[in-house]
């Protein structure tokens, strides 16, 4: 299939999974609103979500993708089989250990938070019933990764949509019973926990019957490619860890604010990652293996081509969203948002977040473009540093301008912070992208 005919397929799912996404952010939002309750789940939610999904989870997914996609290039599945297999174990068993540490000191982590003793154990309830996604958000996102490799794109796309489809049945069926907020938080959270796991199964499941996947375990001292994979993943998460620290941060601030300011920030954040999580993710979703298959096979004049048509992309559509964002934040928070428990003042709170954080999503698009080039070439000293220098002045930004100017300086600071890091990434990767032209060319056919 023509790479490009497969971005528009996945194009098409990300907007479904953007419209169910909304649609349960809506439920939620009336639901729960910016109340005690909200920002109990989204502060309980924040670290398991942060570690399974947004830190392991995606730095095993996308450090697998440059090695799983050269060795099915190899005629035999043996050696491919035995490196998911490896990583499968190794993922599994230091999760557990992990997901057990953060519980034993999960008083020490809520006590960092500008909350009172009885909302500390509301958090601290939750937090437990959310921890096993520190272990399955890994194991799933592993498997999108070995789809991603063998060209197999749809699955690893439908997967989110049943994730917040079965949030949004959940939610829906909150609201239709009217359950009170306490007993809709417990039982929410609870969701959330299985709906990961769904998504988790149903990839494993499909991976196999679909690859003929052998579960056997072989003995084999080859440890070469998971070696090459331990790599990626050490520099990846690094990166990861710094933007999260940020986000971390940018919480400890929100909770030391006005009652609802944590939920507030939770829902512009992810209207501003509206275009991230759509297109962005549509093209990153096939540009990582693609681009690691044009290194492997030399064939230099293909991987500009793609290389260019993407970032055209990219640069046109974070652009006019985020200017869209920045001009009409209110009136798209009213449109969506302000029923039920999401009130008026609630769109204020939430806007005043989503106009300056909006100025984030340009910086944030060319940093994640340009940094899946870096994972396929094994090149990451240079996509580190920038992002910790990115993540140290938003850290320093959020310090000032939060006391000075409250909840818009979140945004701001990230603002600044991403627009910088993204584009002296760009800088550096226009600069290596003229450099491949000096290697050996293999004209495509």
């Amino acid at each position: 299939m023509n790479s490009y005919k497969t971005v528009h397929i996945l194009i098409i799912f990300n907007l479904l999974l953007a419209v169910t996404a909304f649609v349960k952010d809506i439920i939620l939002a009336a639901y729960f609103g910016t109340s005690n309750i909200a920002d109990s789940i989204n502060l309980a939610f924040f670290l398991p979500d942060t570690i399974g999904n947004n830190l392991i989870g995606a730095a095993v997914a996308v450090a697998a993708i440059p090695v799983l996609t050269k060795l099915t290039l190899n005629e035999s599945n043996i050696v491919y089989f035995d490196v998911i297999k490896k990583i499968f174990l190794i993922v599994f068993f230091s999760t557990i250990l992990l997901c057990g540490i953060l519980i034993a000191l999960s008083d020490q982590i809520l006590n960092l938070f500008s909350i009172d003793s009885n909302q500390i154990q509301i958090v601290k309830d939750y937090f437990f019933i959310l921890a096993p996604i520190i272990i399955i958000a890994p194991l799933w996102l592993l498997g999108s990764s070995v789809l991603q490799a063998s060209r197999r794109f749809i699955l690893p796309a439908a997967t989110p949509i049943i994730f917040n489809g079965i949030l949004l049945i959940g939610l829906a069926t909150f609201q239709f019973m009217k359950i009170p907020q306490a007993t809709g938080g417990i039982t929410f959270s609870k969701v959330i926990t299985i709906a990961t796991f769904c998504s988790f199964i149903i990839t494993w499941i499909y991976i196999y019957k679909k690859l003929k996947f052998d579960w056997k375990l072989t003995p084999s001292s080859n440890y070469k490619d998971v070696k090459k994979i331990g790599i990626i993943f050490a520099s990846y998460i690094l990166i990861l860890l710094f933007t999260q620290s940020a986000l971390f941060v940018e919480r400890l601030y929100a909770s030391s604010l006005e009652t609802g300011t944590v939920a507030a920030l939770t829902y512009a954040y992810r209207l501003s990652q509206f275009p991230i999580w759509v297109f962005i993710a549509a093209i990153n979703t096939f540009i990582l293996p693609t681009i690691s298959l044009h290194l492997e096979t030399k064939n230099i004049n293909a991987l500009k081509t793609d290389l260019k048509k993407a970032f055209t992309f990219v640069i046109g559509v974070s652009g006019s969203i985020s200017l869209i964002l920045f001009l009409f934040s209110e009136q798209i928070l009213q449109l969506l948002l302000a029923r039920g428990a999401f009130t008026s003042d609630s769109v204020k709170l939430t806007s005043l977040i989503l106009k300056s954080y909006s100025l984030s999503i340009v910086g944030q698009s060319l940093y994640v473009f340009c940094l899946r080039y870096y994972v396929a070439e094994g090149k990451m000293r240079t996509p580190l540093i920038i992002g910790l220098i990115g993540s140290i002045i938003n850290i320093v930004l959020l310090t000032i301008f939060v006391p000075s100017i409250g909840p818009k300086g979140i945004g701001y600071a990230i603002a600044v912070s991403a627009t910088l890091s993204g584009t002296l990434l760009l800088i550096y990767f226009v600069k290596d992208l003229l450099k491949i032209g000096q290697r050996g060319v293999k004209v495509s056919e």
